[in-house]
């Protein structure tokens, strides 16, 4: 009968029902011909899945927030062999089990894995999915990552806890060109410098990780651009040529502006340092200071725009000014009140930059404009601090 009235439907939304038996899904999908996308979502599904007949016309599988554990996963795997996105959402899901090794394997067709808003800490877990061939989304905001790194598959064959990994002839994530892992717990750099080396990555979320706040000891926007020499779209927004451009030569000023003489020590620290300073053609400070008087001067300013945003000053004409780079945000600020006329209010100062959903507080009086990375033809948003 079910045949009869809906043989041509190809979505199925089963969405926090009563159902529970894998059997019974079965049933139903085995009367729809053709289901492509089956959401089970807050149906608590039975452990038992033996049994489980082919359904080999399901491509998406939805089931978030379910109870499901990795191990069923893996029993669901053989009856799905066509499945091109798998999303499991909310299964405080800890680890990745494989039932006959350390890797998973299956899953031919997944283009798309959403384990978003589970208990994964460890990397070591994901590095277990690395040999999903045709795998290009992995969605992981939400978790509890604290660390990523991208197995040297020239000198081993082993996780860093001594799991079997690569084949020969596949590099690890080959195909992954979208990785979100917003809001974790990853704070440092190298973390970030290791995603350079996924070889087709080029869509990554970081937001709402410690590394991506300045707020938060976090490096701003252009600072994580500059370091990520394949990214296109970083954290939902796209990288344009320019944006990518002033990025790297700020970011390169930025490392030289704090840099000592040991070159060993910068490339430990800045990997793409020395690569960015040769393709942007910038000298060292010390080769540029045999300028003298006006030109000196004039190297080492920067043109930025001014804009008052402050609500009870009301509406007043964005300034543009060359300021030196070095110039101290409390500098700033007094500059402020006499370019604005706010001697009444105490104001605050944010960069606004590119491609960036919130502007950055210039929150340390005593730091310089070059040291939140203020470069030529920034803005910054003058507002009053209530």
């Amino acid at each position: 009968i079910v045949h009869a009235i809906v043989a041509g439907l190809k979505e199925l939304d089963l969405t926090g029902n009563l159902l529970s038996d894998w059997r019974e899904i079965a049933a139903i999908c085995k009367e729809l011909p053709a289901l492509i996308t089956l959401n089970l979502s807050y149906d608590i599904m039975s452990h038992n899945i033996s049994g489980m007949p082919l359904l080999n016309h399901i491509k998406v599988l939805v089931l978030n927030h379910t109870g499901i554990s990795w191990k069923q996963v893996e029993m669901l795997k053989d009856s799905l062999p066509l499945a091109e996105e798998l999303h499991l959402m909310g299964n405080k899901l800890r680890e990745i089990a494989p039932l006959s090794s350390d890797i998973v394997h299956g899953f031919d067709y997944l283009r798309l894995l959403n384990l978003e808003n589970n208990f994964i800490v460890a990397w070591d877990e994901i590095l277990k999915l690395s040999q999903l061939k045709r795998l290009e989304q992995l969605f992981l905001n939400n978790n509890c990552i604290g660390r990523i790194w991208y197995p040297d598959h020239n000198s081993s064959s082993e996780t860093p806890n001594g799991h079997e990994l690569l084949g020969e002839s596949f590099r690890p994530f080959q195909n992954l060109r979208c990785l979100l892992v917003g809001g974790n717990k990853i704070e440092d750099l190298a973390s970030i410098d290791s995603l350079n080396f996924f070889p087709n990555l080029l869509d990554i979320r970081l937001s709402e990780n410690p590394i991506a706040d300045p707020g938060k000891g976090g490096v701003p926007r252009f600072v994580l651009i500059a370091r990520l020499a394949k990214v296109e779209t970083l954290n939902g927004s796209q990288v344009s040529p320019r944006e990518r451009k002033d990025s790297e030569i700020r970011y390169v000023r930025l490392v030289m502006s704090k840099s000592h003489d040991n070159a060993e020590e910068i490339k430990k620290l800045h990997p793409r340092f020395a690569e960015l300073k040769s393709f942007h053609g910038i000298e060292d400070q010390k080769a540029a200071s045999g300028a003298t008087g006006p030109q000196k001067m004039a190297s080492g300013l920067i043109s930025i725009t001014l804009k008052c945003v402050a609500a009870s000053i009301g509406e007043k004409a964005p300034l543009t000014k060359k300021l030196p780079a070095t110039t101290t945000v409390g500098k700033l600020k007094i500059l402020c009140e006499s370019f604005f006329k706010i001697k009444s209010i105490k104001p605050k100062l944010f960069l606004r930059e590119e491609g960036s959903p919130f502007p950055t507080l210039l929150d340390d009086d005593m730091a310089s404009l070059i040291d939140f990375g203020v470069g030529n033809e920034s803005t910054i948003l003058v507002d009053e601090d209530c």
